[in-house]
């Protein structure tokens, strides 16, 4: 009779993950948990998703190099053929995790004594609490990297290890959005481009009636980032109707926002007029969503190095990032996309079995110009973050 060791090996060889087969599950897990790896994943399907090759690609047209005119009858023209595309790409980035069992482990608690059924069903509660550890450092490591702090040695060079972050493609530095160290994002220079950059609009106010406000901010920032086709032809323009849209900010950015809107009415909104919570803020439809990693991200002010609620940097309060899902997203190489190798054993450690999980990704920015951030123009208060 085989051995429990050698069974559950078996069985978890021959059964794959209970989630994360596919592009679509990895939306439906995430969508249990204030993730907004979710946020990236919906769009598209997993057709825009994955591609295959040695790089990432993709391109862009920055400028139409316009060639209307008007004329008289029986003018001679000068036809032109202008090159008008930009392409882009950048490296994949690797990553891996791992769940592992021991012999003992496995014997003593699924050894002899057991029926079969009593066993099988042993087998998939102790698969299950391993792939439940292994999926959540997966998500917990990928959520993390969104906020990374950029560092262009990492995210833009050839030789980086780190996919690009949220703050690489969005930010409020200058008005190239060009992080300290960056002269270029995804190869594409913005001094060059001016349309490869983030739109920025900023608020001097917190409070409802006051001139400069975050509503006010928003106001402006939604005007920027709405792109709407012409009446005709739309087939070779943006579809505004794929939008993506949400605000991510911190507990303190929804907070105060929140309180912007209980100031600007005289009543509840709950139909007992008694409730003061807003269960899921919006503005223009548009989801406010908190991002927990701008709770402490540290990459504000002149150095770049001061969390939002600093006082000491340039300048203290909340940041919105409004965000397109359509433009900024993941993509995995189709042939390792959360990828469960075989079990395997290392001679160093013969009694530890172990499953690796690898992907290869990066993180990619379409449309600069479709994202955007909200941002203080002055220290307006200082708070605990």
């Amino acid at each position: 009779m085989a051995s429990a060791l050698s069974t559950f090996t078996d069985f978890v060889n021959t059964t794959g993950p209970s989630f994360l087969t596919s592009a679509e599950d990895v939306v439906n897990e995430a969508c249990k948990n204030n993730y907004l790896l979710r946020r990236f994943m919906a769009g598209g399907g997993p057709s825009e998703s994955a591609q295959g090759g040695s790089k990432i690609k993709d391109t862009i047209m920055f400028d139409e190099a316009s060639t209307f005119q008007y004329y008289e009858p029986n003018e001679t023209f000068a036809w032109q053929n202008p090159q008008v595309v930009e392409n882009w790409e950048i490296d994949w980035r690797f990553c891996v995790d791992h769940m592992a069992f021991t012999d003992s482990e496995i014997e003593l608690n699924l050894g002899g004594g057991l029926g079969r059924s009593a066993r099988h069903q042993a087998y998939k509660r102790l698969k299950r609490i391993k792939e439940q550890r292994l999926w959540t450092s997966i998500l917990n490591g990928m959520e993390d990297a969104l906020f990374a702090q950029p560092v262009t040695g990492d995210m833009e060079a050839s030789s980086g290890t780190k996919p690009y972050s949220i703050p690489a493609f969005v930010n409020e530095t200058a008005t190239t959005g060009l992080y300290n160290g960056f002269t270029s994002v995804q190869g594409l220079s913005p001094t060059t481009h001016p349309k490869w950059a983030p739109q920025q609009e900023t608020y001097t106010a917190t409070g409802a009636n006051a001139d400069g406000n975050i509503i006010a901010a928003f106001d402006k920032m939604f005007l920027d980032v709405q792109f709407t086709p012409p009446p005709s032809h739309q087939e070779y323009f943006e579809d505004p109707s794929l939008n993506a849209m949400f605000i991510a900010c911190s507990k303190k950015g929804q907070n105060i926002y929140t309180q912007l809107l209980r100031e600007s009415q005289d009543t509840f909104v709950t139909a007992s007029r008694q409730d003061p919570a807003y269960m899921a803020p919006k503005f223009a439809g548009i989801d406010l969503v908190n991002a927990v990693a701008l709770d402490t991200y540290a990459g504000y002010g002149t150095n770049q190095v001061a969390t939002e609620g600093d006082a000491t940097a340039n300048f203290s309060g909340p940041r919105y990032y409004f965000l397109n899902g359509n433009y900024m997203k993941f993509i995995f190489h189709q042939t390792r996309y959360m990828y469960q190798h075989e079990v395997m054993r290392h001679p160093n450690q013969p009694f530890t079995s172990i499953v690796p999980v690898d992907s290869w990704y990066n993180f990619v920015c379409r449309s600069r110009q479709r994202q955007g951030i909200v941002s203080p123009a002055s220290d307006l208060y200082t708070y605990a973050v």
